[in-house]
């Protein structure tokens, strides 16, 4: 599977995260087919089809949330559990830990 990790997506206002998920909707090179929620850091992991254009979804993402400084769109290569921890490790060899 693939995956887009937004950070701080839960920050961002109502009437925006429903633009965002038309705005995602109509791209026909990648398809969003999950999406997780991960409260300890308010951010937002979609899981995309396998066929799915990464660059495109974290380029086409990001340039949506342009106004928003806070708003940081990567792509995740591994996705670890650990106890009660996810280990999120991103396409630019940084890792995460979040709590689940």
């Amino acid at each position: 599977m693939k995956y887009i990790y937004i950070e701080k997506y839960l920050l961002v206002p109502r009437d925006t995260k429903l633009e965002f998920f038309k705005f995602i909707g109509v791209f026909s090179k990648f398809k969003v087919i999950k999406q997780k929620v991960l409260l300890d850091d308010n951010s937002l992991v979609l899981e995309l089809d396998k066929d799915s254009d990464m660059q495109l979804a974290q380029d086409s993402i990001a340039k949506f949330f342009k106004t928003d400084k806070n708003i940081n769109v990567l792509i995740i290569e591994n996705i670890f559990q650990s106890n009660k921890e996810l280990v999120l490790e991103f396409k630019d060899n940084t890792k995460r830990k979040v709590r689940i």
